[in-house]
This record gives structure tokens, C-alpha cells and sequence, in this order.
């Protein structure tokens, strides 16, 4: 019994110790109960917003017709979320979006002639981070669409994902390096937001104050850079005596390249002057001086137009010509009265040519015993057509003349054929 209780007493001493050591550590650090100090009002002056504060433009948007061709045929690496906010911004200023889909199952030739066709109707053109590389062929087509046809040509890429933009930016001496930009100073998430101050004057940095690019590489153009980040921003792989521009123009003006694609992608679409930036390039897509020749029907007609019939026998081929541009999504009439502020297409005979003389004149065709070019040999009429495109800062001017009313719808056959190309003789004039 005696053994059992020595056994109990020990067992009730560790605990008694416990209880006796939470006591007197309780009285030695307890200082009493905790008094808050007052709180501190802040007014609304002195709150300080972040660096990278939010903005938002107010101004109404100029407003242009035209169409804006986004490159979606080379395994481009972007999503519609992402692009979303910066083609709304292109819309708002009037112009009609269209895309280049990828066609599967199809060699490189379909695709190429769907290029030349989407260009056809296109004013400028987007391409955005291609995994797939132009073709020699395809980068001859969009070269020729920019420095001969006036387009306007954007080009982007994320340094951080794949992409093969380079098969096409280097036919314009353009750039795009293997490398990042970093700022170890000053920046905004992290080292590799770089923000940038300093711009070239021009159309594209007109209104700029402060940009922030999130994952930017940097560029080489003849032409020069629009933005110079500071002299704090590294690359990863150039000497920091190279200038590391991270958007760049063409020598000529019609490109712009743009080595970061996070700026036009929401929230930091709205970041500092990030909006502004966005609707520059807008404008740029949007003001191309675009030259439509003849093997681009109907892409040069815009708005109404009208139709004049050289005699009542081509009501037929008028008709025929209302439905082909309706095809286009063109509305047209047939009118007896010319209106000089629309533009026109016109149907005639050889005999009618009288009633288009000054177009005739103006292209050099003459319409007598023979059909004479400037680009041909006298041809016998019999069993011809001619087609003649004028251009004039107010309208376009189509003039189909034949032999018979036969001859006439023919040359309408081939215009919705696309064969009419076969038979241009030059940039605005085709003989059948």
C-alpha cells in the first residue's frame, strides 16, 4: 500500500511544478491589458494612388472606312481574350475586321492564294506572335502590300512565348531579338515590367508620357526605335551599349513592330499611358494611304454605287453587276444621271465610248476601227472587251466597254470568277 502512494506522489509532483512555473512566468512578463493608440484619419489628398495608376481615354475616336486583316493562318500564338480590348479599340474607329484562318489539310499554295486574296480587301494588317514562318512567297506578297499598295503592317511578339515572326519582320529590316529587358530599379511587378519615358517624336508616341511594358524584348530596325527605355533597363543577351528599342519603325514608315504584347492585353491595357499607346497604333492601322489597282475588285469601291448603262440592251449585264457587288457586300444602283460624288461602275459598247471619253483619255485607251493600249498592240475589236479603273481623290470609276452585249458579260463572268486577272495588261487596264 505503503508503495502504491509513493508511486501516486510521484506522479502528482510534475504537474504541480508545471502549474507552479505557468504561475510565476504569468505574473513576471503580464504587464496589464493592451491599449490601442487612436486611430489616424487620412484625407483623401494625402492618399497616394500606386505608380502604375489606371486610365482611360475620353475623346471620341476619328472615324474611317476600311478593313483591318488579323494574321490567325500560322499557328499564332494569342488568344481572343487577349487581343479583344485592342481590336474593339481598332472597330470603334469605323473599320471592319477580318481574319486569316488557318486551313487544314491544304499545302502552302491555297494558302498563299488566300493571303493574296485576304490582302486584296485589306487596308492593314496585324501579325501577332506566328509559330508557323512565312513563306518567301507570302512575305513577297505582304512586302509588296505595304511598300507598293500603301498598307500599314503591325507586328508583334512576346519574348516570352515561341514564335517565328522574324521570316517576315526581316524582309522590312526588322529585328525581333532572343532576349528580355529587365530593370533591376525601377519597375513595376518585378524586375522584368520595365516602364518607359523616353520616345522619338512621331504618330505612334504622340501624347506619350509613361508606358509599362510586362514582358518586353527589344528590337533592331533601320528605322530607327520610337520608345529608349533608360539606362537602368538591361537585355539578356545584348551589351548595354546597344540601344534596345522596344518598338520599333520600318525605314519607309508603314511597319511598326512591337516586342511586347502584354501592354494591350487587360488590366495593363489601362496601365499609365498604355491606352494611349493603343489608340495611336489604332489610328496608324486606321490612316494607311491604301492604292487599290484592278486585280483588286471590288475592294476599291467604297459606300454606294452606281451603275450607268450605255444602252437598254445591258440591263441584263446591270443586273448582273448589282448582284456581284451585293456578293461583296456592296450596295449599288442602276442610275441614268452620273453622281459625281459616288462611285461608278459603267457598261457600255465600243459605240458608247463617247459617254466615257475622259476615262478612256486619262488611261490611254483608244476605242476606234482598233483597240489600242499603252501596253499592247493594236487589237481587232471584234469579239473584245476592255476594262479601265480610274481613281480620283472622290471616287473610283470602273469602265467595261465591248463589242456586244456578249463580250460585256463575259468580262462580268471573269470579275466574279477572279479570271479577269489573267487578262490585266496593266495595273488598271485588262483586255478579253
Amino acid at each position: 500500500m505503503l508503495a502504491l502512494l509513493n508511486r501516486v506522489s510521484i506522479l502528482l509532483i510534475f504537474p504541480a511544478v508545471a502549474l507552479a512555473f505557468f504561475i510565476g512566468a504569468l505574473f513576471y512578463y503580464y504587464r496589464g491589458t493592451y491599449d490601442p493608440p487612436p486611430s489616424e484619419a487620412l484625407a483623401i489628398k494625402d492618399i497616394k494612388p500606386p505608380v502604375s495608376s489606371f486610365t482611360t481615354l475620353a475623346e471620341p475616336p476619328p472615324i474611317h472606312d476600311g478593313t483591318l486583316l488579323v494574321d490567325a493562318g500560322h499557328s499564332n500564338g494569342f488568344s481572343q481574350a487577349e487581343v479583344s480590348a485592342f481590336l474593339s479599340t481598332v472597330a470603334a474607329r469605323g473599320y471592319t475586321l477580318d481574319f486569316l484562318r488557318e486551313l487544314d489539310g491544304f499545302d502552302g499554295g491555297a494558302t498563299l492564294d488566300l493571303l493574296e486574296e485576304k490582302l486584296r480587301g485589306a487596308d492593314s494588317l496585324v501579325v501577332i506572335q506566328p509559330e508557323d514562318s512565312y513563306s518567301k512567297e507570302e512575305a513577297d506578297l505582304v512586302h509588296q502590300f505595304v511598300e507598293e499598295k500603301g498598307g500599314r503592317l503591325l507586328l508583334i511578339a512576346d519574348p516570352t512565348r515561341k514564335h517565328k515572326i522574324n521570316s517576315l519582320a526581316e524582309r522590312f529590316g526588322i529585328f525581333f531579338r532572343p532576349d528580355y529587358l529587365y530593370n533591376l530599379l525601377e519597375y513595376d511587378l518585378n524586375f522584368q515590367s520595365i516602364y518607359v519615358s523616353d520616345f522619338r517624336p512621331d504618330e505612334l508616341t504622340n501624347g506619350l508620357g509613361r508606358i509599362a511594358l510586362y514582358t518586353s524584348g527589344s528590337l533592331e530596325s533601320t528605322g530607327g526605335g520610337l520608345a529608349i527605355p533608360d539606362a537602368n533597363t538591361k537585355s539578356t543577351v545584348v551589351e548595354s551599349i546597344e540601344p534596345l528599342y522596344p518598338m520599333v519603325k520600318s525605314n519607309q514608315g508603314g511597319v511598326v513592330a512591337i516586342a511586347d504584347l502584354t501592354f494591350m492585353i487587360p488590366p495593363q491595357n489601362t496601365i499609365l499611358d498604355n491606352p494611349r499607346l493603343i489608340a495611336n497604333i489604332a489610328d496608324f492601322l486606321t490612316t494607311p494611304q491604301r492604292q487599290f489597282d484592278l486585280a483588286d475588285f471590288p475592294h476599291f469601291f467604297s459606300g454606294q454605287v452606281d451603275i450607268l448603262l450605255g444602252r437598254s440592251s445591258l440591263l441584263s449585264a446591270g443586273a448582273q453587276m448589282k448582284n456581284l457587288l451585293s456578293g461583296f457586300q456592296l450596295s449599288s444602283e442602276i442610275r441614268a444621271v452620273d453622281d459625281l460624288n459616288r462611285d461608278l461602275v459603267y457598261l457600255g459598247l465600243y459605240d458608247d465610248a463617247f459617254n466615257v471619253a475622259q476615262y478612256l483619255q486619262l488611261a490611254g485607251v483608244q476605242v476606234d476601227g482598233e483597240l489600242r493600249t499603252p501596253f499592247t498592240t493594236a487589237i481587232e475589236r471584234q469579239e473584245t472587251a476592255v476594262a479601265i479603273l480610274h481613281r480620283s481623290s472622290q471616287r473610283r470609276v470602273l469602265v467595261i466597254l465591248g463589242d456586244t452585249t456578249d463580250d460585256v458579260a463575259g468580262v462580268l463572268d471573269q470579275l466574279e470568277s477572279g479570271g479577269f486577272r489573267d487578262g490585266l495588261v496593266g495595273d488598271f487596264v485588262g483586255v478579253y
